[in-house]
């Protein structure tokens, strides 16, 4: 046996893993030890795995997934690698700004006391999507000849959704307006217009009802409302959003 060997409670010291991590990343092939004692079942690793072992340690705090890590430590150096990198890079940049406007909305909340969302009881619209061929040079008209100002009203994971939003959400007069390019799922129709409602199963059961066709079933989103869509018999899309 190599006397080299760094028996698994002492490589997970000195790598920053733990015993039962190392232990998955062997199960899952990310980072098997050097050797195994087929008798005890008993793992040892080399020192020169060391550096393998720290940059998944690394990237894992960085956010970064398991599979995601498995193609960076096979080649940190491949055009594969550095786009999974850049994509966590803005994934992260993302998630600052959203901190960010937690923190602002936190603030706002200590210092000027909490305003309740007021509990929709009947259908109000607060949603229409325009559909553009240029979503920037829409957005330039708006900005300068109506002095609009876009804000991010919706973030994921993988990016953020921009608006103009009017007033604030759960009072009188919150409305949203979106520009939507050729690339946008809910465009087919002419226009596309949303409604908050008290009961959003309910209406949406009535819109079938009266003749809609079911585009999106109701079902919870990332960072929005409970909502649906169905289309109208002109084919327009009609998202429900539970208020």
């Amino acid at each position: 046996m190599n006397d080299d060997l760094v028996p698994v409670g002492a490589f997970a010291k000195l790598s920053g893993l733990s015993e039962h991590t190392l232990r998955h990343y062997d199960a899952i092939g990310l980072l098997a030890p050097a050797h195994v004692d087929p008798r005890t079942g008993y793992r040892r690793y080399s020192p020169d795995q060391l550096t393998t072992a720290r940059l998944i340690a690394d990237l894992r705090w960085l956010g970064v997934s398991l599979a995601a890590a498995r193609t960076v430590v096979a080649d940190p150096d491949s055009v594969q690698a550095r786009a999974l990198l850049a994509d966590q890079n803005d994934r992260l940049i993302r998630q600052r700004h959203h901190l960010d406007r937690q923190i602002a909305q936190c603030s706002a909340y200590a210092t000027e006391g909490i305003r309740m969302p007021t509990i929709a009881t009947t259908i109000t619209p607060v949603q229409i999507k325009l559909g553009v061929s240029d979503k920037a040079r829409a957005e330039r008209f708006y900005e300068e000849a109506f002095g609009l100002v876009q804000r991010v009203v919706r973030h994921t994971r993988d990016r953020d959704d921009s608006a103009y939003q009017f007033g604030d959400y759960g009072q009188p007069g919150f409305f949203l307006l979106f520009f939507l390019d050729e690339s946008s799922f809910d465009r087919p129709g002419p226009s596309t217009i949303g409604f908050l409602v008290p009961d959003l199963d309910g209406a949406h059961r009535r819109a079938l009802r009266a003749g809609g066709v079911e585009a999106v079933a109701p079902a919870e989103q990332e960072d929005m409302p409970r909502s649906s869509a169905v289309t109208d018999p002109d084919g327009n899309w009609v998202w429900l959003y539970q208020g």
